[in-house]
């Protein structure tokens, strides 16, 4: 049966709600065509009060594109691996997820030849102060338009981005905000360095995107240091001003899902242990950028 979908904007330049559809059901494949238009429209979309099993949000993921396994499997959940548990949760003193998930700024898997299409997200624990209502949580995500950032530039700075590519790098930037994540050798050299050009072209809806992060990004072919330096932080700097940002509070049973090449976004570490938070997160594959 065709399920009621009604979708409500938000204020920013991205982001939107999704109403009357239950992700536990198989979606029909109209209202999938619906939700996939919705997506590339408003680049992040939530699905409220929803109650899904780690099979449900594979199968959900999957009708996007092809699976990824993320970098840091070593916290998938247990029997699946292309869920991610994104967590702070400690047991016999060591994190079962990945703790600091997403502390800086950036696109996901940036560093890899073909970067994601997009990342899913479950809230399965939501992090909320000491004797809080439960509804004063912990813990938003940022979302920054990359689209709506590349349109504000003036005409001569689009000309100058464009055919520019930056080397993205996976060791570029220490992750964590409680201490450095040591990377393992292995990791490092299953990503080599990858070449994305500055400016993308949105696969589905032709828009363009800037697609450059500071500590993410160590340089721009043909340019020198100093001078890639300085770009790299004047358009990182302007993606994430406030006039471009939806900012999430998250919900238990929230589901949502943002587009990899038409937003950045940033995890905030507000909340400590014991203070608990626990996603399951997917992560769609996506193509070479252009």
């Amino acid at each position: 049966m065709t399920q009621a979908l009604i979708v409500e904007k938000c204020a920013a330049p991205v982001g939107a709600e999704i109403k009357g559809v239950d992700l536990s059901q198989d979606t029909a494949p109209d209202t999938f065509a619906k939700i996939e238009a919705a997506f590339n429209e408003h680049s992040v979309i939530v699905f409220r009060d929803q109650s899904i099993s780690p099979d449900q949000q594979l199968a959900f993921s999957d009708k996007f594109g092809a699976l990824e396994i993320n970098a840091f499997n070593k916290y998938a959940l247990p029997d699946h691996p292309g869920v991610l548990m994104v967590s702070n949760i400690r047991e016999n003193g060591a994190d079962i997820g990945f703790a600091d998930a997403g502390s800086h700024w950036h696109s996901d898997m940036s560093y890899t030849a073909h970067p994601p299409r997009c990342t899913i997200l479950f809230a399965v624990e939501v992090p909320t102060r000491d004797g809080a209502p439960s509804d004063d949580t912990l813990g938003d995500t940022l979302f920054a338009s990359t689209a709506t950032a590349y349109d504000a530039l003036p005409g001569d700075m689009k000309t100058r981005l464009s055919g520019l590519k930056a080397v993205h790098r996976f060791a570029a930037k220490e992750r964590g905000v409680k201490g450095p994540l040591k990377l393992t050798q292995a990791q490092i050299d299953k990503h080599p360095d990858v070449r994305h050009p500055v400016v993308r072209t949105h696969p589905e809806t032709g828009r363009k995107c800037l697609y450059v992060r500071e500590g993410e990004c160590v340089s721009i072919d043909g340019m020198d240091d100093a001078d890639a330096e300085a770009l790299i932080k004047q358009l990182s700097d302007l993606c994430v001003e406030e006039r471009f940002i939806y900012r999430h509070k998250w919900r238990v049973g929230d589901v949502l899902m943002w587009d990899n090449c038409a937003v950045q976004h940033i995890a905030l570490r507000d909340y400590e242990w014991p203070q608990r938070r626990m996603m399951h997160r997917t992560t769609v594959g996506g193509a070479v950028p252009v």
